[in-house]
């Protein structure tokens, strides 16, 4: 008996494919054909199936991602938080510290220096961009009280202790395509900036900082006077929404990316000191999935067959279970192609595009998730492996080519073929999809091969 799920089904479209394939596990037929002599002299290539080759799903739940790797350089950090039925709540902050440059900002030699204000600064990335786009943002940014190690690698559930009292709040519609108008401290004459969340932090801990002598030449007594800090990002009426700022190295030490002094001098010159953001940039992730659809799904694994769930962040991922593989050792396999359909969500209003790119993995035998051989070799050719959303009308499905993979478990004894889905770049990646699983009555999953007989 199919299980009942929450999620309406699409009306079938079928597509017609190009290369002869043969879908295991639904039919037990067996008919040769002759292919040109001028390709394969005559050789003849089976479409059927041996009835032997069965597929399951199962949706898990995910595990905390690397966000910082002293060696890797990320791009996209998020902020922001969705909640919905469907995946529940995942709320994405963000943990910085800032540098001196070389050259000190030396303002106890100054002259009748009057602070102006202390501005954090930070690039949009709108590849980090998801959810209802005009949501309003609540930002808050702390001081830490610990200090962040700049050589340890650190995960989406890392927490640092934090002083209770922001020290720095904006209420702000985030548009991260738009740019951004102010007046330059320098000239006093109006310019236009590119996209970019500017975010005035308080003044009692700005004038602080510029009156700490030590702080402003020493890196260590910097270092141990700011900490770091601590930002959130929710919506003021509960809109689903998260974005992204470019962190990469090439942009915290841009032009973009700085921790802004503006103040003034001898009454009349304006001046600017600029702090770098440090490379050691941390997202933290939290799920909450209390009463959501995926949850059921994760609990109560048999449902896996009908609808199977994937969401970036370490929210959760489709497995895909492979039985009887052995069976296919009396042919060659030419071609091994995974297709699977996406399932609608109910009251996404659009809010959620499906994934650009499904990556593929397997446990290695450290049970570390490594790619599978044919996402791994294609990695920098993706067209070759597949994995992008192919739309046909109303029906959308993604194709992964996994003929290496299929190969190397009917040859390999003690393989563990089980293939898990997930999307393109993780731990930069909130996005998500659900799928139609393995033994749904209209859109199963399917494994369809091209094979030749031995």
């Amino acid at each position: 008996m199919k299980k009942k799920n929450n999620i309406p089904m699409r009306p079938l479209n079928w597509q017609i494919w190009i290369f002869l394939i043969i879908v295991l596990s639904v039919s037990s037929c067996q008919d040769p054909i002759l292919v040109g002599g001028d390709f394969l002299e005559n050789e003849k290539l089976v479409i059927g199936s041996t009835g032997t080759t069965k597929l399951s799903t199962i949706t898990i739940a995910g595990d905390s991602v690397g966000t910082h790797h002293p060696k890797i350089d990320s791009k996209t950090y998020l902020l922001g938080e969705l909640d919905d039925l469907v995946f529940g709540k995942v709320n994405a902050e963000l943990y910085l510290k800032f540098l001196m440059k070389a050259t000190k900002p030396n303002y106890q030699n100054e002259t009748n220096l009057r602070f102006d204000s202390l501005v954090l600064v930070m690039q949009y990335d709108t590849t980090g961009t998801y959810g209802n786009t005009r949501a309003v943002q609540d930002i808050n940014i702390y001081q830490l009280d610990e200090v962040i190690s700049s050589t340890d690698t650190f995960y989406s559930n890392q927490k640092f202790s934090n002083l209770p009292t922001p020290i720095g709040q904006k209420t702000v519609l985030v548009s991260p395509k738009d740019s951004v108008k102010i007046v330059d401290h320098l000239t006093g004459k109006n310019v236009t900036l590119a996209p970019q969340l500017r975010i005035r932090l308080n003044d009692d801990f700005g004038k602080s900082l510029i009156q700490n002598g030590q702080a402003s030449t020493n890196d260590t007594v910097f270092g141990d006077f700011l900490k770091g800090i601590y930002i959130t990002s929710k919506s003021t009426n509960n809109q689903p929404f998260m974005y992204g700022v470019n962190l990469s190295d090439n942009a915290i030490y841009g032009t973009i990316n700085k921790l802004a002094m503006y103040y003034t001098v001898k009454d009349t010159v304006e001046k600017v000191y600029e702090y770098y953001i440090a490379p050691t940039t941390i997202g933290r992730y939290t799920h909450d999935r209390k009463a959501s659809i995926v949850e059921s799904f994760i609990s109560t694994q048999s449902l896996g067959d009908s609808l199977t769930f994937i969401q970036g962040l370490g929210g959760a991922k489709s497995v895909v279970k492979f039985s009887n593989l052995d069976k296919l050792d009396s042919v060659i396999i030419n071609k091994a192609e995974l297709e699977f359909y996406v399932a609608s969500e109910p009251s996404s209003l659009g809010y959620y595009p499906v994934p650009p790119q499904i990556i593929a993995t397997r446990k290695n035998d450290a049970g570390n998730f490594v790619f599978i051989d044919d996402n791994a070799y294609n990695i920098s050719a993706l067209y070759a492996f597949g994995g992008q959303p192919i739309t046909s009308g109303t029906v959308t499905k993604y194709t992964m080519n996994i003929t290496n993979h299929i190969i190397k478990a009917i040859k390999t004894s003690g393989f563990d073929a089980d293939i898990y889905l997930n999307v393109m770049t993780e731990s930069e990646n909130v996005k998500r999809v659900v799928l139609y699983g393995a033994k749904h009555s209209t859109y199963p999953l399917k494994l369809n091969i091209l094979y030749t007989k031995k």
